[in-house]
């Protein structure tokens, strides 16, 4: 459909994308910062250990974070949207890649069990394991959404979304592919108890 006389929207899916790297940093930054004030209030005092609700509450922050960071930078230096400027669409021919998901994970986290064990994590895994199972329903029923749909859609936004597309404008394709993955799994690299729940 052609724009109208005064129709802004041909303007608008024209205008140059400005959003790159610099908001991505910002993005995960926010998540992270969002995250860190909601669980800060459940830290136990004498233990310095955050309880499952705690988890549960950061994680819907950190997530909700990012993507309402990058909602405003679709907004202020993109195309205004986030489908147009970070891919976020479902496209149901394509769910089949959800299985061939979960199988890669569940792949690299048994890849990845011989290396925590290495690096004396176990111990500190387990803990976080035994937290969640003696965690209350709700408290489960409440994680469960976030690991599962929200976590994902803001990791796809971030990095499949803001970060590739940002290094696809600075390299070749393959590297930009590579660069993205890998920064993925640094900061995942982060907090290692996390191979637990993917």
């Amino acid at each position: 459909m052609d724009p109208t006389p005064g129709d802004s929207r041909g303007s608008w899916l024209e205008a140059p994308v400005r959003w790159g790297l610099p908001d991505v940093v910002i993005a995960w930054i926010v998540g992270v910062v969002a995250g860190v004030i909601v669980a800060a209030p459940f830290v136990n005092a004498d233990t310095g250990k955050v309880p499952p609700s705690g988890i549960a509450a950061s994680l819907y922050a950190q997530n909700i974070g990012i993507v309402v960071a990058l909602y405003f930078v679709a907004r202020m230096k993109g195309r205004g949207d986030l489908g147009t400027d970070f891919g976020f669409r479902l496209d149901v021919r394509k769910l089949w890649w959800v299985a061939a998901g979960v199988g890669v994970a569940i792949a690299g986290n048994l890849l990845v069990l011989p290396l925590t064990e290495l690096a004396d994590l176990q111990d500190s895994a387990q803990d976080v394991v035994n937290q969640f199972e003696a965690a209350s329903p709700l408290v489960k029923a409440l994680l469960f959404p976030g690991v599962v749909l929200l976590a994902p859609i803001a990791e796809e936004l971030l990095f499949r979304g803001a970060l590739l597309r940002s290094l696809q404008r600075r390299t070749t394709p393959g590297m930009a592919v590579f660069v993205s993955a890998l920064i993925f799994a640094v900061i995942h690299l982060v907090d290692p108890d996390t191979y637990y729940y993917v």
